[in-house]
């Protein structure tokens, strides 16, 4: 990712769009000089030298990429180069090309992360954990379950994606300010070339493009802080239900030395804060065209478009190796499971009062609740309770009252779920 965003790279493609012009100025007979087909190969980009020109000499980058290009040109291609041109024919149809790179890149990456979280899925399908929700112990459900929610949300991830491919994947040769300084047929044949789409622009492409990229790697980058946070909560020492990878001569503190950290999960809640925060920069930038064109979009995009792109690939590589390496304590989500010592099935015995007493769902409802926020203060067995409590039992016998009490009935349609995730 990082040689996607690289100035090498953002030159080179600067380069591919003037070679593409130069053939179609030839396919539709304006100029006849031959072009090699290798000619991209035969420049040499020289980041280094193009910034010196542009600090020392034009202090404007496409000019000092030209002034490099040119002197490796013969006399005839030289003087066809970039005419007819503004920069921005060259810079954003580059652009595109780059953010569709990209977003190849993240299409690779969070694909291998879609597959740890699978396999991890499959593995704990039927590993019984509590679910919580504010915080607060739930109902039962399946550390697998968990994992399969992760997964689907990834699974739009990568549906974006793609659709993120066909948006970006759009160029523009209409010279300065898009009333076509040269022939509309170069701006179609180039497009062609480089499996772009033309669209009509102003001097540059709308940044509602730019914005919609920054928008969807952001959404992304929220999963995996999302996903980063539930690691580090399912971390701490009162749950400890998995622990990050830890290596052996980690340290997790200089002071004390029993501390293992979800230092990992940390960093990545962190930095996709960075990448979310971007998208607001890419928002404004819609409104860079005063008119028809204005610079303040520039020197921001190159900032936040790359980070955005690096970090998020980052993201993504380091949460497939937690997931994969992680340590899963299946004693621990049991024993936190019984915490409450049967709290979690208050909804089937409140249910079966409903059902067997023919009093209104609220009322069963309040006499359940009065038991179980006793367990909650006291720590009584529920079912114990349950059982020793005249105004429930008069409705219900013991035997009805246990099967509530069922983990497996509150796990049978784990298999449903997965078929729903995961196909066959």
């Amino acid at each position: 990712m990082s040689g996607v965003w690289s100035e090498k790279n953002k030159f080179f493609n600067w380069l591919v769009v003037e070679i593409a012009v130069f053939r179609a100025r030839r396919r539709i007979g304006e100029m006849m000089h031959k072009i090699p087909r290798d000619l991209a190969k035969r420049i040499v980009i020289n980041p280094e030298e193009i910034n010196r020109i542009e600090k020392e000499e034009t202090h404007h980058d496409v000019t000092a990429f030209l002034a490099e290009v040119s002197s490796q040109l013969s006399a005839e291609l030289s003087s066809w180069l970039h005419r007819g041109l503004t920069s921005y024919d060259v810079v954003d149809t580059a652009l595109s090309l780059q953010l569709r790179e990209s977003i190849k890149v993240l299409t690779q990456t969070l694909a291998k992360l879609m597959s740890v979280v699978k396999d991890v899925a499959l593995v704990c399908k039927y590993m019984p954990e509590v679910g919580r929700s504010h915080g607060i112990h739930a109902e039962p459900i399946t550390f697998g379950v968990k994992l399969a929610n992760w997964y689907s949300e990834l699974e739009r991830h990568h549906k974006r994606l793609q659709r993120l491919l066909i948006s970006v994947s759009v160029g523009k040769i209409s010279g300065a300010v898009g009333m076509y300084t040269l022939d509309p047929k170069i701006e179609e044949l180039v497009c062609k070339e480089l499996g772009l789409k033309p669209v009509i622009a102003t001097q540059i492409i709308a940044r509602d493009i730019v914005a919609e990229y920054m928008s969807t790697l952001a959404i992304i980058a929220a999963t995996i802080g999302k996903i980063s946070v539930n690691i580090r909560l399912l971390s701490q020492t009162e749950i400890r239900e998995i622990m990050e990878p830890f290596s052996e001569n980690q340290d997790g503190s200089s002071a004390m030395p029993h501390k293992k950290n979800p230092i990992g999960s940390e960093n990545l809640s962190g930095l996709m804060r960075v990448v979310c925060a971007n998208v607001q920069v890419a928002y404004e930038n819609l409104a860079t065209c005063w008119h028809e064109r204005s610079l303040d979009n520039s020197g921001a995009e190159r900032v936040i478009i790359a980070d955005s792109s690096i970090l998020l690939d980052y993201g993504m590589a380091r949460l497939t190796g937690i997931i994969e390496k992680m340590q899963i304590y299946h004693e621990r989500m049991l024993f936190n499971l019984n915490l409450t010592k049967g709290l979690i099935f208050s909804q089937e015995v409140m249910m079966l009062v409903a059902e067997k007493s023919g009093l209104p769902r609220k009322a069963a409802h309040r006499l359940v609740r009065d038991v179980a926020l006793k367990c909650w203060e006291t720590g009584e067995d529920f079912l114990e309770t349950l059982l020793c409590n005249n105004s429930v039992m008069q409705f219900v016998n013991a035997e009805e009252v246990r099967a509530c009490f069922n983990l497996g009935h509150k796990l049978r349609h784990v298999d449903y779920i997965f078929l729903k995730t995961f196909g066959e």
